[in-house]
């Protein structure tokens, strides 16, 4: 069990807001608190290294869009590949799998990511009170002159367009997602 030096212990309680799940969860939290210093040692730390580099680059993208392809990339690095570094330590400190490159898993949260940013358009873009978009604008602007345009049935032509360029550019990550499922021993992991 961790000591109350943890970063958890100095929260304040409750901890409350946002809308939908994310306020179940923040309602929520002291359960999830109490169930990360119930966690081996070794556990804690793969999740607070992960957890701190994420919220780290996320801050980034707080008042930042996401204007280039390389831009992207990054955000979904710090949204999703982290979580992929993070579960293969996991699975690596459990004694599941043996430690995956990071190239892979990092991959593997990439396409993972891009794929719930492409399903998610419509939902994000309806976001009250203000839209949350992660499309860079370098592939979207090759075809409307506003995100928003693409949800109009009169632009469907260039919405699947864009669409099919979105999904070319989460492709080039399935190489790696094969190659890191093949190293699993226990398909089950995934």
């Amino acid at each position: 069990m961790r000591t109350p030096t943890s970063p958890l212990s100095s929260l304040p309680q409750p901890i409350t807001g946002g809308t939908k799940d994310y306020k179940i969860l923040m309602d929520k939290f002291q359960l999830v608190q109490t169930s990360f210093l119930e966690l081996n040692k070794d556990y804690q730390e793969a999740i607070e290294e992960i957890t701190r580099r994420m919220g780290a680059g996320m801050a980034k993208f707080i008042q930042k869009e996401v204007e280039t392809v390389d831009d992207y990339d990054e955000y979904c690095h710090y949204v999703a590949g982290l979580v992929g570094l993070g579960l293969s330590k996991l699975f690596y400190v459990a004694g599941l799998e043996d430690l995956a490159p990071d190239s892979l898993s990092n991959s593997m949260g990439l396409f993972l990511q891009k794929a719930n940013i492409i399903r998610d358009y419509l939902e994000d873009i309806n976001e009250i009170p203000k839209s949350r978009m992660f499309w860079p604008r370098e592939i979207w602007s090759k075809y409307a002159n506003k995100l928003e345009d693409f949800k109009y049935e009169e632009n469907f032509e260039k919405s699947v367009q864009c669409l099919n360029d979105m999904v070319t550019n989460a492709l080039i990550h399935v190489k790696d997602c094969l190659q890191y499922m093949a190293l699993l021993k226990d398909q089950a992991t995934f």
